[in-house]
């Protein structure tokens, strides 16, 4: 089942008054040292950047370096497994997204266990999607794309196999009952091109690659896929409530750190990142990128990591993917 996040109340989520952040605990001392975070890609993409605006944060705070680790490779594996090797301190701590919480049914052999190797920090963030459709299709809103697909199997566009695009459809397919096909692209913006030809029907996309062609008429936006409507798109449905209650799809972004740190350690670093990302100037840059701050602390979000990793697994089953 998959938990519902809503926007994070610092009392009850970061737990800044909680009796572990207030009594003599490691964390009065944390951090003693630099602190390593662990980045599983490389320099320059979307997770890279989150990581360093949160580095400059941090440092400020913390009066010590934050030293960004870039490790990829592994389809994003290899950098938390790297964490397994360290004090389980809070002193090596790791970004990671939606797509770890997919790797476990999708690899045959995985070097941890998301769930059970760490702790959750923080969930950071969250990206949406757009459904969008060739804008030549006879579709407006999510119901009459349903329709069509009971009268024919539809086409959808993704990047490779096993990504969100991907598994998306499937979860979207499989929920309106509906006969699709996935047609795998080398990447997002061939994908998109595919949905603005008519070479597929449909396809999820980020709000930051979508909008500007919904707004061009290249292509139709007719749904958000957060829970709730985006800021940037208030006029915009969610699927959810077009009539596939519970339905949801975003890029979220989280840290872990290893488990069996002190909670008053894993609350503490997720104090200090909430006020990082909730500074006027960083909060307004994420906004225009199409994303919405959380800060959802260690408790909430172990149990979101958990109910995602069950998720998932549920749809790779249902998309028939053996794993690599």
């Amino acid at each position: 089942m998959t938990i519902t996040r809503r926007q994070f109340s610092a009392g009850a989520l970061i737990g800044a008054a909680s009796p572990l952040a207030l009594g003599s605990t490691p964390a009065d001392a944390y951090p003693a040292r630099p602190v390593k975070l662990v980045v599983s890609w490389s320099p320059g993409g979307g997770a890279d950047t989150l990581a360093r605006q949160l580095q400059r944060g941090l440092a400020d705070r913390w009066k010590h370096p934050v030293i960004i680790e870039n490790k990829p490779g592994g389809d994003a594996t290899i950098g938390i497994a790297s964490m397994l090797q360290q004090p389980a301190d809070g002193h090596t701590i790791g970004l990671i997204i939606t797509s770890h919480a997919v790797h476990s049914s999708l690899r045959k052999a995985m070097p941890y266990d998301l769930v059970k190797d760490f702790a959750g920090v923080i969930n950071i963030l969250e990206a949406p999607n757009l459904l969008v459709v060739n804008p030549k299709l006879p579709v407006r809103n999510v119901q009459e794309l349903i329709a069509l697909g009971k009268t024919r199997s539809l086409n959808f566009a993704a990047p490779g196999v096993g990504g969100p695009g991907h598994l998306g459809g499937v979860m979207f397919s499989n929920q309106a009952g509906i006969n699709t096909l996935h047609v795998p692209y080398p990447g997002g913006a061939p994908a998109l091109t595919a949905v603005i030809r008519g070479d597929a029907d449909f396809m999820f996309t980020t709000l930051l690659s979508g909008q500007p062609l919904a707004k061009a008429g290249q292509v139709r936006a007719i749904a958000i896929t957060s829970a709730r409507r985006a800021a940037q798109e208030p006029d915009l449905p969610t699927v959810a409530e077009s009539g596939m209650p519970g339905f949801e799809l975003v890029t979220w972004y989280g840290l872990v750190a290893r488990a069996g740190t002190p909670s008053s350690v894993l609350e503490k670093i997720a104090s200090d990142i909430a006020a990082v990302v909730r500074e006027p100037a960083l909060a307004a840059s994420l906004g225009k990128e199409g994303a919405q701050v959380l800060a959802i602390g260690p408790g909430q979000f172990n149990s979101y990591m958990a109910s995602e990793v069950r998720k998932w697994a549920g749809v790779v089953k249902q998309a028939n993917i053996e794993a690599q």
